[in-house]
């Protein structure tokens, strides 16, 4: 009798553990979820947030003409600060510091474009503006990266440069009115419509990515 109910509470304890077992996996696979979740979640918020602030910058300047009432005489704090006041920016990218920042914490610029003339002097072009956004991961910036800037084959999309500056950057031309593309070529060269297996190679500098937009 007494071995029998030995064997009984060593079963009822295997049992235990085995239950305690089932629920730790799938306590960490719940935790594992939810954060890939929120991660994604806040992938889908820093895209959005290229997008809109794209979206309010070219629209409220379209009818000048230019952009030198928001670039010209600013620095890219007083930019900054002076889209946050017009609350042009989205509220939740106004982050106090002097800077505009994205969901994931990195820096936000919007600045003129540097030109040059005929004899190498650089100037500030205010027919178009520069958006960039520091600090990305490799799947936002995969992700940002491949935004549709095209709308019935027309778009205020002039280039994008991924990690510019880099081994890894990679440059996207819009192709000219007329149809062609960019004389550019190379393995860092492209043009729109973006080259996925392009994007995921210049997409690999971790937590660090940047992408620079240059809009019409």
């Amino acid at each position: 009798m007494l071995l029998q109910k030995n064997n009984q509470f060593g079963a009822t304890m295997i049992e235990a553990i085995g239950v305690l077992g089932i629920i730790s996996m799938l306590t960490v696979s719940v935790i594992s979820l939810i954060g890939n979740i929120f991660a994604m979640f806040n992938q889908a918020i820093i895209v959005n947030q290229v997008k809109d602030l794209q979206k309010v910058i070219t629209e409220r300047y379209r009818f000048d003409g230019n952009y030198s009432r928001l670039l010209e005489g600013r620095t890219s704090e007083e930019i900054a600060a002076f889209l946050c006041k017009e609350k042009m920016a989205p509220f939740q990218m106004c982050a106090g510091d002097g800077l505009l920042r994205h969901k994931g914490g990195g820096a936000v610029w919007v600045m003129p474009v540097e030109n040059y003339d005929d004899e190498g002097n650089s100037f500030n072009d205010y027919n178009k503006y520069v958006l960039m956004f520091w600090g990305l991961s490799n799947k936002v910036c995969t992700d940002a990266a491949q935004i549709n800037w095209y709308s019935q084959k027309k778009s205020d999309i002039y280039r994008m440069r991924i990690n510019p500056d880099t081994e890894k950057q990679l440059i996207v031309n819009a192709p000219l009115t007329d149809g062609a593309v960019s004389e550019e070529e190379g393995e860092n060269v492209a043009t729109f419509p973006v080259p996925v297996a392009k994007v995921y190679n210049a997409c690999s500098n971790g937590d660090d990515n940047q992408i620079e937009w240059i809009f019409y």
